[in-house]
């Protein structure tokens, strides 16, 4: 199934957040999950999130424990604005 016919939720929960480059840091995976998952629970109970993603700010992490900074800030950036993150 391509992405963009998969459900949001969906394709959220497969966590499409790429990781930092080499010798980069990024922002830490476990309080980025906590927010997708949330997001993910309202998008399938049919609920608003916008309260989730309005002004997320996550904690550095080493390149290892991370998601890379920009592809996040896309992200929450396009979901805040109510935009398809998928393309």
């Amino acid at each position: 199934m391509a992405k963009a016919d998969q459900p949001l939720e969906d394709w959220l929960a497969s966590r499409p957040v790429k990781k930092p480059g080499l010798f980069r840091d990024g922002y830490a995976r476990g309080p980025v999950n906590d927010v997708l998952d949330k997001v993910v629970d309202r998008l399938r109970s049919n609920r608003q999130f916008a309260d989730l993603v309005k002004n997320v700010d996550f904690p550095s992490a080493p390149r290892a424990e991370a998601y890379d900074r920009q592809a996040v800030d896309d992200l929450f950036d396009n979901l805040k604005w109510g935009s398809d993150p998928r393309r």
